[in-house]
């Protein structure tokens, strides 16, 4: 067992090696292979960028702020109500009986959960804020793919990458300003 998982191990470490390297090399083939061709031209956008500086952006952000706030100061009234509660018991918790105790630490018990549930029902992965962050910046995000995508077809660009991932390049393929300013965004 110990030795399958030694095997296992191994494995991890130069997958961990070989995937960085196998992505490093296609950038760096890509380009001369585009380059061999002749007809392709290849550009990179700062999409993050964009999105941040799109004023739809900003409405939806405070749009989502406005759902998030009176969910978030719900959640901040349960915790100090949970905090007092347990300040309460282990001031009383010398004094009362054993079954009272027990029975005490179960409702705060409970109540820890339910602030849990509130918490990932609201907050997390799923919850309410994060249907309504999907919801708002989907919208903005496909704005933001079909300005590039329609820039890319005029301009003859057949591969446009973000900035992020980008090792080297040139200024004149950055077309981000381009984008910005098809997009209206000063």
């Amino acid at each position: 067992m110990m030795n399958m998982m030694h095997c296992a191990g191994k494995m991890m470490k130069r997958a961990r090696r070989l995937v960085p390297a196998m992505v490093l090399g296609l950038l760096l083939a890509a380009p001369s292979a585009f380059a061999a061709r002749g007809a392709e031209r290849i550009g990179v956008v700062d999409f993050g960028r964009i999105m941040q500086q799109m004023p739809e952006t900003k409405q939806a952000e405070a749009s989502l702020q406005a759902t998030a706030a009176p969910l978030q100061k719900e959640l901040e009234r349960m915790k100090t109500d949970f905090e007092n509660a347990v300040g309460a018991y282990k001031q009383q918790a010398p004094s009362m009986a054993k079954a009272a105790r027990d029975q005490k630490e179960k409702e705060l018990n409970l109540k820890g959960q339910a602030i849990q549930k509130y918490q990932q029902d609201k907050f997390g992965r799923g919850g309410i804020v994060d249907k309504k962050e999907q919801e708002l910046i989907a919208p903005i995000r496909q704005k933001a793919l079909g300005a590039v995508q329609s820039l890319a077809q005029k301009d003859g660009f057949t591969l446009v990458l973000d900035k992020s991932v980008m090792i080297y390049g040139t200024a004149d393929h950055d077309l981000t300003f381009k984008v910005m300013n098809q997009l209206n965004i000063k």
